[in-house]
């Protein structure tokens, strides 16, 4: 087993192989080994939460490296230290240490077994258990804010349930404030920042969200407050999508993104694998190899097999010489569909799982572009009468029509055939002329526009026609 290094591992980056052993010096201590068994979260470079084992204990190590290495994890223990000083549960702090070589220290915690964070057990709570949860967690942060101890970055994966106890973890990003006790300013800022992370089908729960942090606060009663928190969940949940779809087009976390000047390629680090990196250093080739579904002027689509499941490669192409040119100094229309479709994920609507995306390009010109994406399993819309399920996939397609109003985005070219319906629901395609509106006058004008080219699909009198406007005018009647 590797006995690495800081240097060592600020070398490795990404491509880091687990177990590995650390040998940390600590002041006033013996030196410890440690073993490295998972990591949990990877920074390249600058820190690794990892789940280690030192004398066959399981132990929670946050390792920062680089040059400002002591400095975060000085602040990691001064943030925990605040959580306690706030008599807020939060995992034992063991020790701290150096690593060999390059810089690298060491906080060590304790690891809580079968701790779950709050965003997962949420997912899988229902609508009982959820009240149950906030009844849980908002009284830990009015007690923060309460005692004076802001944190900056909270969101409920720094939240962790275990059996009937909540813990706060995550100290690098927290204030302590001299004035004591948060206002009430600073605290519905705050308490509006943790709500916003929260799906937006939840925030039928801000009132009661506020009700709970104001009893626990002793605050009197004031009409005005839940509106202000509702404005300030909704900005920040708006900005906190803005950031989720510009972390898309660049090296993260989720993301692996690699620029050049004649190409861009951008990958869910998920499905990122040396066979799918052939595939996308020549589309073209993987297309040729696969089964044409479709060979339009503006688009070509092939199913094709990926390393891990069949993919769909949607080559976006230029038409003409004109075209070239227009398309040359705009996005790229798979650049656009890659950008709705995690605009659509946020909002948690229904479309392909997106696997990767690449624009040809040269210099800060763009040329042909592929959108590729994961295989689903459906036949289109233009299928309906077909199907034994009709209602139940009218319904499902006229919810998707619901959610993007309610998210305001509008489709642009609502053909049956751009609508996949599936077992699990109806799948909605071809997000390239997507818009997303701030003006509800023209995000109206859209929808109608959407709505009659929807309507077109159908025969003036059929049956499906006809219960499709009544589901859209039930949609119409709940928005007034």
């Amino acid at each position: 087993m590797n006995n690495l290094s800081a240097a060592s591992l600020i070398r490795a980056g990404r491509s880091i192989e687990e177990p590995f052993q650390l040998l940390i010096t600590r002041p006033d201590a013996e030196p410890v080994l440690i073993t490295i068994q998972k990591v949990l979260r990877l920074l390249p470079g600058r820190r690794i939460v990892a789940v280690a084992s030192e004398n066959e204990a399981l132990i929670l190590v946050k390792i920062f490296l680089g040059r400002f290495a002591v400095k975060y994890s000085r602040r990691e223990v001064r943030g925990v230290k605040a959580f306690q000083s706030a008599c807020v549960k939060t995992p034992a702090l063991l020790w701290q240490g150096a690593l060999q070589e390059g810089g690298g220290h060491v906080v060590a915690f304790e690891y809580l077994v079968g701790a779950m964070d709050l965003i997962d057990v949420w997912k899988r709570a229902g609508d009982e258990e959820r009240h149950q949860l906030l009844r849980s967690v908002i009284p830990e942060l009015a007690r923060l804010h309460e005692r004076g101890v802001e944190q900056n970055d909270i969101h409920p994966e720094n939240f962790l349930i275990l059996e009937d106890s909540v813990y706060l973890i995550d100290g690098d990003d927290v204030r302590q404030h001299r004035s004591g006790r948060l206002n009430e300013r600073e605290s519905l800022n705050n308490l509006s920042l943790f709500l916003a992370q929260f799906h937006s089908h939840h925030h039928q729960l801000i009132p009661e969200a506020l009700s709970i942090y104001a009893t626990a606060r002793d605050w009197s009663s004031d009409d005005g407050r839940l509106k202000s928190l509702s404005n300030r969940v909704f900005r920040h949940h708006r900005l906190r999508k803005e950031d989720f779809v510009s972390k898309a087009f660049r090296e993260c976390t989720r993301f692996s993104c690699t620029t050049s000047f004649r190409r861009f390629t951008v990958c869910e680090r998920a499905y990122d694998s040396p066979d799918l990196q052939r595939i996308l250093a020549d589309p073209d080739r993987a297309m040729a190899k696969g089964k044409l579904l479709k060979d339009g002027n503006t688009a070509t689509v092939a199913l094709v097999e990926g390393p891990s499941g069949p993919l769909v490669i949607k080559r976006y192409n230029l038409k003409s010489a004109g075209h070239r040119l227009r398309r040359m100094v705009s996005k790229s229309r798979a650049w656009l569909s890659w950008a709705n479709t995690f605009r659509l994920v946020f909002w948690g609507i229904r479309t392909v799982n997106a696997v990767a995306m690449v624009e040809e390009r040269f210099g800060p010109l763009r040329g042909r572009a592929y959108f590729i994406s994961e295989y689903v399993e459906g036949v289109d819309a233009t299928r309906l009468a077909d199907r034994l399920t009709a209602e139940s996939d009218m319904v499902s397609m006229v919810e998707i029509i619901q959610n993007l109003s309610q998210a305001g985005l509008t489709h642009g070219d609502l053909k049956a055939s751009n609508f996949l319906l599936t077992n699990e629901g109806a799948v909605i395609l071809d997000l390239d002329s997507m818009v997303e509106h701030s003006n509800k006058t023209r995000q109206m004008k859209r929808e109608k526009k959407d709505r009659d080219r929807f309507l077109r699909n159908w025969a003036e009198s059929s049956t499906i026609k006809k219960r499709f406007a009544e589901l859209l005018n039930q949609v119409s009647s709940l928005k007034e």
